[in-house]
């Protein structure tokens, strides 16, 4: 009977898909200053831990939700489901409907889900089953965190920062000059004035600027802020893994006078190229010894390992798929080069060229390879740690879905070099 009764609810639940994952930084956001530079969302009020329960089992498939409640407070405000360390594919099902789907289990993504929630009692399901690409998945570790470790549901103002790009390079009169993109959006019918605020420290913690700047944007739709910013002759400040010196920053959102919506981040100095085969940072080749690693279940051990890795010469990680938030943050601090990569893993077909012969030549895949791709390089694009992007694993093989990656990888990463493990001498690698 309680296969049966799981079965008649998995039958009324799959309909349609509608919500994506965001293409978009990783972030999440804090009530105050305090709170943002410690990472502490214990005070956050729109901020809820997602702990989901197991409901009952079907064969390969697994049930398990949570409840949560939704206040009325949350009309002026856009809900997003965060997710990772799920295991598997998955299905978002909220109060009876699926809403949102997965086949990639390694890459943390983010939902917009405030269409499907109701004030008061939601109920939040997910439907974890075998992956409908799996051969992308074969060859990559799971994370070491406990399962659902770092799920979390939090609400957004309907004005707000959507997204940001941030850069400190040295122009032309060797200066530091911060390039900031603050992407506002507005998810009201109409036009409103979104007040955006900022403001950087040295690595020795001087206040360098602030500033606070109106954009005016339509309804529905977003724009761009840009901040272009002369932060002085400080070159000594330029971020390596010898000397991972950081500028820290504060993202806000003004409103009635009062800063809310806080969003940290750490910026490192300078620039990641490459030129001859060769990867640079600022101007000077990186000698390169690297080890696979992915992250331990916690920072602290993280910390450690690292560690140990650096005592035996190493300077650049090599993960197998996308990581926690906090991983990059921290190889940024400490100083290790991190090679990302995207969640793509197959074990099979190698060299293979024919069409469909390995999973990277066959075109009915070419959506999963982007969307990886896409997902991989959104997130943490802004981390100074990450001297170049890997398409993938080494037995990836290659063809028409690598191809298209590299293409699109390149069309938004102008410096940074993208590697194909396996282009076997072909034109989709810089490296």
């Amino acid at each position: 009977m309680r296969k049966l009764a799981i079965f008649t609810i998995l039958a009324a639940l799959w309909g349609s898909v509608s919500a994506q994952s965001l293409g978009r930084s990783e972030f999440s956001l804090y009530d105050a200053r305090e709170d943002a530079l410690k990472r502490d969302h214990s005070k956050t009020v729109n901020h809820i831990l997602f702990a989901p329960k197991a409901m009952g089992e079907l064969g390969d498939i697994e049930m398990v939700g949570m409840e949560i409640d939704v206040p009325a407070s949350w009309n002026d405000y856009n809900a997003y489901l965060h997710l990772e360390n799920c295991r598997s594919g998955f299905d978002v099902a909220i109060n009876g409907k699926i809403v949102a789907s997965s086949e990639d289990p390694h890459t943390p993504q983010d939902f917009f889900i405030s269409p499907y929630l109701v004030q008061g009692s939601n109920k939040v399901v997910l439907i974890l089953r075998p992956s409908s690409c799996a051969e992308l998945n074969a060859g990559a570790k799971f994370s070491s965190n406990p399962r659902f470790d770092g799920c979390y549901i939090y609400a957004q103002n309907r004005s707000c920062i959507y997204d940001y790009d941030v850069a400190i390079v040295v122009g032309e009169d060797k200066k530091l000059h911060l390039e900031l993109d603050l992407i506002a959006g507005n998810d009201f019918n109409y036009e409103e004035t979104i007040t955006l605020g900022y403001d950087i420290y040295t690595p020795e913690n001087k206040l360098v600027d602030y500033a606070v700047r109106d954009v005016i944007v339509g309804g529905r739709s977003r724009d761009t802020l840009e901040v272009r910013v002369d932060l002085g002759a400080e070159l000594r400040y330029l971020w390596s893994a010898a000397k991972p010196q950081l500028y820290r920053m504060t993202l806000y959102v003004k409103r009635n006078g009062k800063p809310t919506e806080y969003l940290p981040l750490y910026v490192g100095a300078g620039e990641t190229t490459f030129a001859d085969g060769a990867i640079l940072r600022n101007g000077k080749p990186i000698t390169i010894k690297s080890a696979a690693y992915n992250a331990a279940a916690t920072m602290a051990t993280t910390r450690k390992e690292i560690a140990a890795l650096r005592s035996k010469g190493v300077n650049t990680l090599m993960p197998d798929s996308p990581q926690p938030v906090w991983f990059y943050e921290l190889c940024d601090k400490i100083g290790m080069y991190i090679i990302e990569q995207a969640s793509i893993n197959p074990t099979e077909g190698g060299d293979n060229r024919a069409v469909g012969g390995t999973p990277s030549n066959n075109p009915q895949l070419v959506e999963r390879y982007l969307e990886r791709v896409k997902s991989m390089y959104y997130r943490t694009r802004n981390h100074a740690s990450i001297i170049a992007y890997s398409l993938g694993s080494k037995s990836a093989g290659n063809g028409y879905c690598m191809y298209k990656a590299y293409q699109w990888l390149k069309s938004v990463e102008k410096q940074r070099p993208v590697i194909c493990y396996s282009a076997d001498g072909e034109w989709n690698t810089d490296m």
